[in-house]
């Protein structure tokens, strides 16, 4: 599940680059904005927020997937809400399809191990099934290999998110493990199970091309 953000300005422990020196790196924020086949993630600001957008955190109908609805929250309190991701490793991106938001991307990173774990959702119902979600997931990967030199990504959908998985497998993602009754439902207090599915940088740089084109259409 997407985790709190922590306040920006930490300076990170010392870190090896591929066979390179320790060195340290810090906090600055990386702003996204990648487009492709028609669907754009980018950066969320402050200053793009809507009311729309607030509304898929508190609408469980649309966080049903993460199992993770908010409380209520004001135009203010959403833009408060943006401005405590640090965008370094806790990162909020906008999913858009020309000019219309869709959704939210969620990209946690652990930068000392090189590994991020993304979470996503499709804000209304009318905008579901029509490949936004599995495009948007294309290019979290190209972000996280590419922009931010990451060696693993993973993606932990409950086992009831059926459209999550069915995305997981049609990129060809290794499945790791499934966690048995790992999260409790927040409408009836069953517990889930939640399932691990891993991609690492050698395995994208075989699969992106194919599952790109897959999910052209």
């Amino acid at each position: 599940m997407p985790k709190m953000p922590h306040k920006p300005g930490i300076t990170l422990p010392p870190q090896r680059t591929s066979g390179g020196p320790v060195v340290r790196r810090k906090r600055e924020p990386v702003m996204v904005d990648r487009e492709e086949n028609g669907v754009r993630i980018r950066t969320l600001m402050p200053e793009m927020a809507t009311s729309e957008i607030a509304n898929w955190l508190t609408d469980p109908a649309v966080m049903e997937g993460l199992n993770s609805p908010r409380p209520h929250m004001g135009l203010d309190a959403f833009r408060a809400y943006i401005a405590h991701f640090d965008n370094f490793a806790r990162n909020l991106m906008l999913i858009s399809r020309g000019s219309t938001p869709r959704g939210l991307l969620f990209l946690d990173i652990d930068p000392r191990h090189r590994t991020g774990a993304v979470h996503l959702v499709i804000g209304e119902t009318a905008n579901r099934g029509k490949g936004i979600a599995p495009r948007a997931a294309v290019l979290a990967c190209h972000h996280a290999f590419l922009d931010r030199d990451l060696e693993k990504l993973t993606f932990e959908p409950l086992e009831r998110n059926d459209a999550a998985i069915a995305i997981c497998e049609k990129a060809g993602l290794r499945l790791e493990g499934i966690l048995r009754s790992h999260r409790i439902d927040g409408r009836t207090g069953e517990r889930l199970d939640q399932r691990i599915y891993g991609l690492l940088r050698s395995e994208y740089d075989k699969a992106a091309p194919a599952f790109a084109a897959k999910t052209a259409g």
